[in-house]
């Protein structure tokens, strides 16, 4: 057979993904291989919302960063908890039930559309009391970015592009980055590489542009 130079994954993402043991089998010989992953396990689970609880640990992002760009970094850190079966996780929970509209209960999932918000948080919390099924979320302080008045270009299938009304937005800013690392963890290149900014309605909580509510916008740096 052909020798693989490059695995870029647009599935394998959630476990759902998985279907079977021989998936796992699959992602683990893929993972063994010499092949350049796109990304590697490490680099997908460092995504996870479980890491990213991590990084609030004391000690943890001053490990890689000076002291005063550890202090930058952590001046925009929102709260994040773990929700395992237990005191600390039921603390965290009864937080949610105090502010409903101050928190948003988050699976490990990517792709948008997986958040769960305010009444139906409370009915899931209520639900996950005492299981170990609990511990796959965790309870983030929501986010209340400023809206803008925006007008966005839809293209639906076998339609043309339609510019919409002005109505109220709200704005996700991201950065593409380039990583790139040998076997022995060499870091070769990292690097930003452009801003990615996603705009959605601000009347929807979600805004993933996978599932058609946010979209691709424009970000102008100003002094």
């Amino acid at each position: 057979g052909k020798e693989i130079a490059i695995f870029y994954f647009r599935s394998m993402w959630n476990e759902d993904h998985y279907k079977t043991e021989k998936h796992w089998e699959i992602r683990l010989k893929m993972e063994k291989s010499l092949a350049v992953k796109v990304p590697n396990i490490r680099h997908q689970c460092i995504n996870l919302k479980l890491f990213q609880q991590a990084y609030l640990n004391k000690g943890v992002v001053e490990k890689y960063l000076t002291e005063g760009e550890s202090a930058l970094v952590r001046s925009v850190f929102a709260e994040l908890y773990q929700l395992a079966p237990g005191e600390e996780g039921d603390k965290a929970a009864q937080l949610a039930f105090d502010d409903p509209r101050g928190w948003v209960l988050k699976p490990s999932r990517e792709g948008g559309g997986n958040n769960i918000w305010e009444e139906e948080m409370l009915q899931k919390l209520t639900q996950l009391h005492g299981s170990e099924e609990r511990e796959a979320f965790v309870l983030m302080q929501r986010l209340n970015p400023p809206h803008v008045p925006n007008r966005v270009v839809r293209n639906e299938p076998n339609e043309k592009a339609k510019l919409s009304d002005i109505f109220d937005t709200t704005g996700e800013l991201g950065l593409f980055c380039v990583y790139v690392a040998d076997s022995q963890r060499k870091v070769l290149v990292n690097e930003v590489a452009g801003p990615l900014m996603r705009t959605k309605p601000a009347a929807n909580n979600e805004g993933g542009i996978a599932i058609g509510i946010g979209v691709m916008d424009s970000v102008v740096f100003a002094e």
